[in-house]
């Protein structure tokens, strides 16, 4: 590819001589991420389709240059122009990097170069071209996103072990998500939209819902086909695409293999190996039974639960909406933003939704609580007396209670 037709694709989306739009500012990513491009390690981004990443990359543009980094520093690499696709081949990198450095030619070549790669995976092979260049110690800082089933593969585990440092990025949360409407206040239709509507940028910002159904549909669609169905080469797509839309849409639910296998009629190894490709997409987030045996936890029959990664998948994937479900799926959003490790627990009688550290949580959103939410925090205590309980609330809070708007925003992780 010739180095004026590169420079030229270049010029669009990097901020040498424009402003480039970063939209509003994801400040907790921003605040996590930015520290460390003061290192050496390969900066990943990965998760979910449409949760931010590329945004998140020219906010941290952005940033360098308030912090008086030379724009001329800056180059970002956007795979998915479609004038690069007849040229997606490793050797492109090669050839971005010469046509940056020619047309920069008085750039003071100990400056660091910020090189940033949006969907690295549309070139097989980036990752043995980024570590080539990584351990000739060049004086390149790499800030690499993607689909989180590309960037999770073997080969990239394999060959850039010890050198990269990875960060999940996730639809917003409702704090995040208010901020998105500033004109709003924390109130209980702000609350509702959010559980019914989910946290992707663009469907929060889109004020007809219509439009926001269309949106998650398609999304919902992209992320089976592009970073499921053609990475690993589904040929029986119908099967995949039923089974996902059975799981988003009842999110929350004990999952039999055994089960899944006699409704859609494929066998159990190939039922296990579509939920693997469907997690590893950050579609589903997998919620194992509570114990501290390994051996236990992952026993046939303490059989695990899933979630939607986020609520407005669970609107598109179903004719059916549950409102119970869909406040269990948004607590458990939140909690994976605050926790490592989400279980549950069942006993003979009762269940506990969700366990994290040394608390158990209850959810529920009807205005008569149903005696089984308490008595199932109660049954819990007695065999772990040193956890606490929190029982999640519509809006009434009593001692150990807590009300869910108050839970969202941050007010009420623990009792």
């Amino acid at each position: 590819m010739d180095h004026d037709t590169i420079i030229s694709i270049l010029k669009e989306w990097n901020p040498w001589e424009k402003t480039i739009f970063t939209g509003i500012p994801r400040s907790a990513y921003l605040a996590r991420i930015y520290p460390y491009l003061e290192r050496k390690e390969i900066l990943v981004l990965t998760g979910i389709r449409r949760a931010g990443k590329s945004t998140i990359m020219k906010q941290l543009m952005q940033e360098l240059i308030r912090n008086q980094v030379d724009k001329k520093q800056i180059l970002y690499l956007n795979l998915e122009d479609y004038k690069f696709m007849p040229n997606l081949t490793v050797s492109l990198f090669d050839d971005v990097l010469q046509a940056y450095k020619k047309y920069f030619k008085n750039t003071n070549r100990t400056n660091r170069i910020y090189l940033f790669i949006d969907e690295a995976q549309k070139i097989t092979g980036w990752e043995s071209w980024v570590r080539t260049y990584y351990d000739r110690d060049e004086n390149i800082k790499f800030i690499v996103s993607g689909s989180s089933a590309s960037l999770l593969s073997r080969e990239f585990s394999t060959l850039l072990t010890g050198r990269n440092i990875s960060f999940t990025v996730k639809p917003l949360t409702f704090t995040e998500f208010c901020a998105f409407q500033p004109a709003q206040p924390f109130d209980e239709h702000t609350v509702e939209s959010y559980i019914q509507w989910g946290g992707f940028p663009e469907v929060v910002l889109e004020p007809q819902q219509e439009k926001k159904k269309t949106l998650l549909q398609q999304y919902f669609s992209d992320i089976l086909n592009k970073d499921i169905i053609e990475r690993h080469q589904i040929r029986n797509t119908k099967q995949l695409i039923e089974l996902a839309r059975y799981l988003v849409s009842s999110a929350g639910g004990k999952v039999s293999v055994n089960k899944l296998s006699r409704i859609l009629g494929i066998s159990k190894d190939t039922v296990s190996l579509y939920i693997n490709y469907l997690i590893d997409a950050y579609l589903l987030y997998e919620v194992p039974w509570f114990s501290y045996s390994l051996k236990i936890r992952h026993d046939v029959t303490k059989l695990p639960k899933l979630y939607a990664a986020d609520n407005g998948l669970i609107q598109v994937a179903g004719l059916q909406q549950n409102l119970g479900l869909l406040v269990e799926n948004a607590v458990l959003v939140h909690l994976l933003e605050n926790y490592k490790e989400v279980m549950y627990w069942s006993g003979t009688q009762s269940e506990v939704d969700f366990i994290v550290d040394t608390l158990a949580i209850n959810v529920t959103f009807t205005d008569k609580i149903p005696a089984r939410e308490k008595q199932g925090l109660e049954d819990f205590k007695k065999q772990h007396q040193h956890y606490s309980t929190l029982l999640i609330t519509k809006t009434t809070t009593k001692p150990g209670w807590a009300s869910l708007q108050g839970f969202l925003e941050g007010k009420s992780t623990k009792p």
